[in-house]
């Protein structure tokens, strides 16, 4: 029992650890090293906008799936639709308190760092938009 456990420990030691290295969408696309001053925060802005796009392209895309279900009637196919719209609602609202209050002092510049926030912007969108295309289609 205590090999399994110890076991298991590093197993999630070594999912962190690679967790860790893994870049993030933001940092993919606005890399800050290549783009001092201005440029990042304009990068990071145009990121945004872009993956909400993207994102709202992904439900959109959802919303067509779901009416496509011909075995479902008409009510079915409204109920899940608003619970969806309910999730993504719950998603926004999270987003909103996760980048706006908490990803500020995340930086490695301190507290308050406005690239923290549109970074974390980015990449909430960039994974609300991969568990839409995942869970929906392409």
């Amino acid at each position: 029992m205590r090999f399994a456990l110890i076991s298991l420990l590093a197993l999630f030691a070594a999912s962190a650890a690679e967790a860790q290295q893994v870049s993030r969408p933001s940092q993919a696309v606005c890399e800050r090293a290549k783009l001092p001053g201005r440029g990042y925060i304009e990068c990071l802005e145009k990121a945004s906008r872009d993956t909400d796009r993207t994102m709202n392209e992904a439900l959109a895309r959802a919303r067509v799936v779901i009416e496509t279900h011909a075995e479902l009637a008409g009510v079915q196919k409204a109920r899940w639709k608003s619970a969806l719209e309910e999730a993504q609602g719950v998603f926004l609202r999270f987003r909103g308190l996760e980048c706006q209050n908490v990803a500020p002092y995340e930086g490695a510049k301190g507290i308050g760092t406005f690239e923290e926030r549109l970074a974390c912007l980015v990449d909430k969108n960039v994974a609300r938009a991969r568990d839409l295309e995942a869970r929906y289609g392409r």
